[in-house]
């Protein structure tokens, strides 16, 4: 007998096909409602203007056709009009960064008011027609309030106090706002004092509404005295501080005094204006037609199965020896030396992972994490020996670094803090706490007189906000005090995972990678910055030449760096680098010959229903024949599943690597019936070592489908962002994503949809597929999936859901009418909380062994709990977005955004938020079967189980079409 919980047939590692052309189709949609929509009347009481799905469209004041007015790359958002009802100005996005701009009524091409690295948001402009007031992080990290002089462009600070979304007074003489009053951080919360605040001409500023006695305001809008001043909340539309909704869902913006006692703002999908003496309400409304170009093509993939030797490229964490000699690094779940000009030495040889080696001054030994002892610790080699030792046991533990005496070792806990542990006692008694922040930080490098350790940082631009820069954090060890060094102004130094900064030994120099280029930045004993960056590997662009993971020599001299080819070698002031010849390679072990499923019952996942007794004959891992159950074809190897049904393997199509699971991740997902795995951002490297490791057979675990690092704009949030900031950069990264064979391509958030249009043009001409959290004009330009309900977003509110977290039809006929993905991720908006809280079973489940201690604690704390409506109430309008996109006619594909929800769990919870929003058992399995192979361009091989499909199953103790909770066991 073979063993009997799932059959995860071998994979294997090729080329991609590409494919010369594809065809587009164009889709027609009028909408008429929006989603989170501002709206804007001309002070001429003719038009309208509303920034429907980030564009501005204009219509006549009692309603009718919408004409859009900007170009459909430039997102614009929060319409203001001029008071000659000529121009109207907004925050507008294409560049990376948002800035305010006009346009004439008419349209045309907009002009940009303000410019450079900082976020201009929410314009207002004066009743004299000669400033625009906005919200800008231009001060010190703070969002404040700022004005531009219309005529020249000029800008100047308004307010002092953390700010936003301002309106000018009818008089222009104040400048009403909203503040969460965080200035002093040292007061207690008791002390803050959140609302609306004013500012006069004279920058003083008062408090006019104190949101301790209303909801805090969202936007407000100043009417001809305090006793009209308007605003939206999440609780609905406030005149003079009293509610004048009760059931609406007010959209976060500002609204507009039409009269004394009339107000404009925009709520329940619709335009909307209100009588405050009367509550009459009439609806204004729009008819406004897009166009989706949809891209048509047959997905490439890699082959499946190959015994054929491949090339290793999945190397991980390089560091040069000392004396520049030899090189360790990780690939195939183990610890490797290769020594210049010979061939690679395997150090550790099991099925458990190590991470991130690091050479002790005098080459003698190597430190390195490894989760052989079940938690990811740190060890150390000693070459005299051929011995390891444990040195930590708390778990944790990633990118340790010696101190340049040799007595210490730095190392990062939860990626998010670093300690120090002394391996050689001295007169250094370090006092560091294992604590972290919010963010993940960067490798620990120490200085030459190893009295600190520096790490990359991400600097936000504001507390607003959480995108940045990755930049240098410095802690002296003797004392704990911290500085900053900004290695490369208006540029992130590094990515916080494998691109430094790193210190060089002599400490005169940081080494880091940035958009591409290997650049190196003269420093003091502090860090501090003495000069500008110097690109030291100006031959290195893109594809195969993109260098990664830099890494000094003992001396200083030289740096080696990886590329997709393998490993170079350049002076440290710079140069062409020389290749370092490796030669490794992997191959597939190929599946059993012939193996017969003994099948109590069958889920095919073609027909609703199930199949009664049946034999599944597999023949090399694929399926040749499906037939009620026959004793003679019992021969050979037979899985005994007589009393168990057994269905496709499952697919989750969005989640993560955290490395502190170690060889568990693979385990885990196998243990919830999960036999494909779709990560849509992940270093290039670490996510090619997981394949690679797998498809070979040194541990266990799904298939994997890997989109490296996701292409970002020049703000970033997530370690390992690729911060595009010019057409060729963003060219060479594309290259490169190609030579490493990557699955598919992830944008992010703050990438310009102009170069979002262009990664996806690229992508499908090689037949990939891009994924996206972002839906128009991305859905018009032919993104191929979506993440999530709510998603992040830049704009501060999410563009698809209003306050109440309803989509309106806008978003509904977007997805369905599309033909996008759309992989909603319930789960993390309330939904796994909800199904988890109270559920016993957790317990007594066995799986919670394959988890970290952590997890298992939340998890036993949470099914301890009594279950709370409460819970299920708030993830109910999400299940309601749902159930009107299936119907509607949305594709939906299973995905969890994992580990923020516990791996291969959270999938079954998923599925059953399906069925709780409105899906059969049998949709809702189809998300994580068929839909999810068909979206990986395998729809002819996995999905479900039919001859010529490949073995992918799962063996469950009931059946799911009863109840879908049933996919648990």
């Amino acid at each position: 007998m073979i063993g009997r919980p799932v059959l995860c047939v071998a994979l294997a590692c090729a080329a991609l096909h590409a494919q010369d052309a594809y065809t587009t189709r164009t889709i027609n949609l009028t909408l008429t409602e929006g989603t989170s929509m501002a709206a804007a009347a001309s002070p001429d009481g003719r038009w309208i203007a509303i920034d429907l799905l980030g564009s501005l469209w204009v219509l006549p004041f009692r309603g009718g056709e919408a004409k859009r007015i900007t170009p459909d790359l430039v997102e614009a958002r929060q319409p203001t009009w001029s008071p000659d009802s000529e121009a109207i100005a907004f925050q507008g996005y294409d560049d990376g960064t948002w800035h305010i701009y006009l346009i004439s009524r008419e349209g045309g091409e907009p002009k940009r008011v303000t410019s450079g690295m900082f976020d201009d948001r929410e314009p207002d402009w004066s009743h004299d027609g000669q400033r625009i007031v906005f919200s800008s992080d231009r001060a010190g990290g703070v969002s404040t309030i700022w004005q531009a002089i219309v005529a020249t462009g000029e800008v100047g600070q308004v307010s002092t106090r953390e700010g936003w979304m301002p309106c000018w007074s009818p008089n222009d003489q104040d400048v009403l706002f909203v503040s969460p009053d965080r200035r002093a951080f040292t007061a207690s919360a008791d002390a803050s004092m959140p609302g609306l605040y004013a500012v006069d001409t004279q920058r003083r500023e008062r408090l006019v509404l104190l949101a301790k006695d209303v909801p805090m305001p969202s936007a407000p809008a100043c009417g001809r005295s305090s006793a009209q001043v308007a605003f939206a909340s999440p609780d609905g539309l406030y005149v003079a501080g009293q509610p004048v909704t009760k059931t609406e869902d007010v959209f976060p913006f500002r609204p507009q005094w039409l009269r004394r006692n009339e107000i404009l703002y925009t709520a329940d999908g619709r335009i909307k204006r209100r009588s405050i003496d009367t509550e009459t309400v009439v609806d204004i409304p729009f008819r406004a037609s897009v166009k989706l170009q949809r891209s048509t093509y047959t997905i490439a993939h890699r082959p499946l199965d190959t015994t054929e030797p491949q090339r290793v490229t999945g190397i991980v964490s390089p560091a040069v020896a000392p004396n520049g000699r030899s090189i360790a690094f990780v690939a195939m779940g183990d610890l490797w030396i290769l020594p210049l000009g010979g061939v690679p030495v395997r150090v550790t040889d099991d099925s458990f992972v190590e991470l991130d080696p690091a050479w002790a001054p005098d080459g003698s030994k190597i430190a390195f994490a490894s989760d052989r002892e079940g938690r990811m610790d740190l060890w150390v080699h000693d070459f005299k020996t051929n011995e390891d030792a444990q040195i930590t046991r708390d778990g944790g533990v990633s990118g340790p670094a010696w101190s340049p005496d040799g007595a210490h070792i730095a190392y990062l806990v939860d990626g998010r803090g670093v300690a120090i542990v002394t391996v050689r006692r001295d007169e250094h008694q370090f006092q560091v706490t294992k604590g972290g922040g919010s963010n993940e930080i960067g490798r620990p490098s120490w200085a030459p007189d190893h009295r600190a350790v520096a790490f990359g940082a991400l600097f936000p631009y504001s507390n607003r906000f959480r995108e940045g820069l990755n930049q240098l954090l410095l802690e002296h060890l003797d004392n704990g005090a911290m500085f900053s060094s900004l290695l490369f102004p208006d540029h992130s130094a590094g990515d916080r995972q494998h691109n430094g900064p790193v210190w060089s030994p002599d400490g005169f120099h940081m080494a880091f990678v940035s958009e591409g280029r290997l650049l190196s930045v003269p420093v003091d004993a502090n860090g501090a910055v003495t000069g500008p960056p110097d690109d030291i590997a100006p031959d290195a662009r893109g594809g195969e030449d993109t260098p990664e993971s830099p890494s000094w020599e003992g001396d200083s001299r030289h740096i080696v760096y990886l590329t997709p080819s393998g490993f170079k070698r350049i002076p440290a002031d710079g140069g062409t680098g020389d290749r370092i010849p490796i030669q490794m390679s992997w191959k597939g072990s190929p599946p059993p010959s012939r193996v017969v499923v003994h099948a109590g019952h069958v889920l095919d996942g073609v027909f609703e229903g199930l199949r009664d007794e049946s034999d599944i004959l597999i023949e090399n891992g694929i399926i040749t024949e499906l037939s009620a159950h026959r004793d003679e074809l019992h021969a050979g190897a037979v899985v005994d599943a007589s009393s168990e049904t057994v269905m496709p393997g499952l697919v989750e199509m969005h989640a993560h690597l955290s490395r502190e699971y170690g060889g568990s991740f693979g385990r885990v997902w196998l243990a919830y019936g999960i036999t494909s795995l779709r990560i849509p951002a992940i270093n290039a490297y670490d996510g090619l070592e997981l394949r690679e490791s797998i498809e070979a057979g040194r541990r266990p675990g799904p298939r994997v489908f890997i989109a490296g690092e996701p292409f970002d704009g020049a703000r970033i949030y997530y370690p390992g962002g690729v911060s595009i900031t010019s057409d060729e950069q963003l060219e060479h990264a594309l290259e490169r994503a190609t030579a490493l064979g990557l699955d598919f391509f992830t944008t992010g958030v703050r990438l310009p949809d102009r170069v979002r249009k262009r990664i996806v043009e690229y992508a499908h001409a090689r037949a990939l597929p891009v994924a996206s959290h972002e839906l128009f004009p991305a859905v018009a330009f032919g993104i191929d999936g979506v993440a999530q309900l709510v998603g992040v977003s830049r704009r501060g509110y999410a563009p698809r859901l209003g306050t109440e977290k309803l989509a309106y039809k806008d978003v509904v006929d977007l997805i369905a009418k599309s033909g996008v993905t759309l992989t909603p991720t319930i789960g993390i908006h309330g939904g796994f909380l909800a199904r988890e809280t109270g559920d016993r079973d957790l317990l007594t489940d066995k799986r919670l062994a394959l988890f970290p201690r952590s997890v298992v604690l939340m998890l036993a704390d949470l099914g301890s709990k009594r279950p709370d409506a409460r819970l299920d109430a708030a993830v109910k309008p999400y299940e309601t977005m749902l159930k009107s996109i299936v119907t509607a006619g949305g594709t939906i594909i299973a995905g969890t955004d994992a580990p923020i929800v516990p791996y291969g769990l959270s999938l079954h919870v998923e599925l059953e938020e399906y069925v709780r929003a409105g899906m059969t058992p049998f949709q809702a399995l189809q998300t994580a079967t068929v839909n999810a192979a068909r979206a990986l361009g395998l729809g002819d091989e996995l999905g479900t189980i039919e001859p010529g499909k490949r073995a992918d199953l799962t063996f469950l103790g009931s059946d799911p079409l009863q109840d879908i909770r049933n996919t648990r066991d």
